[in-house]
């Protein structure tokens, strides 16, 4: 007499085995990149902000869309995609903030410059907030930054200085280490507009 139940044990087990080796055919998942936003040094203004001004850069707000670890890409049209390979090391925001901040330092020749998440350092008298409007990466294309930003004066909470600015780098390829750096620059040639603002209203 067949004994059903061993069919089934034995019928069960070939099944587990059978997917194991599928599994290990298959090959393993491929681990995630981690990316961070680099200060790109840009030469000196040969000018530098007076010793009684401390600035704080941000906060920064970015659109909802790219608030999140994946590195987000969108097509020609509008379709995004968002990566489960190559993703931000911390928060982008919090990044964008310290990499200008590291510029602008540079550029006006200062160590009084902070992003806003490092303000028990001193006493900022300046602020600039940066409004991100588009964060636009089109691999093989272009980065797009598109950013409002004003300067402030803390201690008379007044509003000095506002503008937009709009910066495109150009992308030979898909790569994402070339779309990290080409974020990298446009921070950096956003930092010396801001730079160039500070300069016209800080006396």
């Amino acid at each position: 007499m067949i004994d059903k139940s061993r069919i089934i044990r034995i019928g069960y087990v070939t099944m587990v085995v059978g997917v194991m080796m599928l599994t290990a055919c298959g090959g393993r998942t491929p681990p995630a990149k981690f990316y961070t936003l680099q200060p790109v040094e840009p030469s000196s203004t040969g000018r530098s902000l007076p010793l009684n001004v401390a600035l704080a850069v941000g906060p920064v707000a970015i659109p909802a869309a790219v608030d999140r670890a994946e590195i987000v890409t969108r097509d020609a049209g509008n379709q995004v995609s968002f990566s489960e390979y190559h993703r931000w090391a911390g928060p982008l925001e919090r990044s964008i903030a310290a990499v200008i901040a590291q510029n602008i330092g540079t550029q006006l020749e200062t160590e009084r410059v902070t992003p806003f998440t490092r303000e028990n350092i001193f006493k900022p008298t300046h602020r600039v907030v940066i409004n991100i409007n588009l964060y636009d990466s089109q691999p093989a294309k272009e980065f797009l930054l598109n950013a409002t930003w004003s300067i402030k004066n803390i201690d008379g909470n007044k509003l000095l200085l506002i503008r937009n600015s709009i910066i495109r780098e150009p992308l030979a390829s898909a790569a994402y280490e070339e779309l990290v750096a080409a974020q990298s620059k446009t921070l950096a040639a956003l930092s010396q507009e801001i730079a160039a603002g500070l300069l016209e209203v800080v006396p």
